[in-house]
């Protein structure tokens, strides 16, 4: 017989979801009749699996040491490529953490979700931190792995929200489907800032090109995005926009602005020759984010973009 402590980064799930993720080669089938024949309880109690387990419940399973074992027999998760990030990437600093959750400030240049097998990201950056700090093991991670939550293109840089445990996974997912959160972003744009408060528009996604197209309502495919401007300090030249994200499309912001006339400076997808030839990347910064009550995040602004405003709209510390 085993006995099975629910720790926090597995809590908040099923029980038959939960069996499945501990025994991953047990037939479906049998997990259910040995529920019924209370050869697997929970709390010393019979069990359906509909039970959300908690953290510090106890699940025994009355098998042989051999049959289980056979039954929880995963693939072992090579943590090598978790421990090359934590040591490679360099700059990520946690900005808040809990027990399901953690928040860091991801500086440009860095991708937030691998695209290639040999990619090093954040994601993989975030197991390799909880690692080293002993929050997860090899063990656990058989069961369930750590993520990124929502993304940042790799050169806009700031605040990115990653679970640390299924509860944390469920409780980010909810809050970014349900826009039951409010995000802010800085951006540097060309020109002298004139856009609306709050604009609606609809658009498609250039699959080829990879970017996003302005269409009508009507047209097929169409999807809206709502997406929130203020003016900090503007001059001629560059403007600081305070940027509220109400939908969260790919490069919703930065094709948002272009459209309006005023493209991020840097930006070599959606700018033009004057924007791009004023930065070495799009100046687009995830600032803050309001999670909940008690819960206001906010990442400092890169350097090379607090130069570009402190060089033409004076002190970032006296505008802000």
């Amino acid at each position: 017989m085993k006995q099975i402590t629910v720790t926090n980064d597995m809590a908040s799930q099923r029980l038959d979801k939960y069996l499945l993720r501990l025994l991953p080669a047990c037939p479906k089938s049998l997990l259910y009749k040995q529920l019924r024949k209370k050869n697997i309880t929970l709390n010393s109690s019979k069990a359906t699996g509909s039970e959300i387990v908690k953290a510090g419940d106890v699940i025994s399973v009355f098998f042989s040491d051999e049959t289980y074992e056979k039954f929880a027999s995963g693939e072992e998760v090579n943590t090598g490529v978790f421990e090359k990030a934590y040591e490679t990437l360099k700059g990520i600093e946690p900005v808040y953490g809990d027990d399901r959750i953690i928040v860091f400030n991801k500086p440009a240049g860095i991708l937030s979700q691998s695209v290639e097998r040999s990619d090093l990201s954040v994601n993989e950056y975030l197991v390799g931190y909880l690692l080293a700090k002993g929050t997860v093991s090899k063990e656990s991670l058989q069961h369930f792995r750590p993520s990124v939550c929502n993304r940042l293109d790799r050169n806009t840089s700031g605040l990115i929200l990653c679970s640390k445990t299924l509860e944390g996974s469920r409780y980010l997912s909810d809050k970014i489907h349900e826009k039951d959160l409010e995000k802010y972003y800085l951006a540097l744009v060309s020109g002298n800032f004139s856009g609306p408060d709050i604009d609606i528009k609809y658009v498609i996604k250039n699959e080829k090109e990879n970017r996003l197209e302005f269409v009508s309502q009507d047209t097929p495919g169409a999807m809206m995005i709502k997406t929130g401007f203020e003016a900090v300090k503007c001059s001629d030249r560059v403007s600081l926009v305070k940027v509220r994200l109400y939908t969260g499309k790919s490069h919703q912001i930065r094709a948002h602005l272009s459209h309006l006339g005023f493209p991020i400076l840097g930006d070599r997808k959606y700018g033009n020759e004057s924007s791009i030839s004023q930065a070495k990347r799009q100046m687009l910064h995830s600032y803050r984010t309001v999670l909940e009550e008690g819960i206001d995040l906010t990442a400092p602004v890169p350097g090379d973009m607090k130069r570009i405003i402190d060089k033409n709209l004076g002190s970032l510390e006296e505008i802000l």
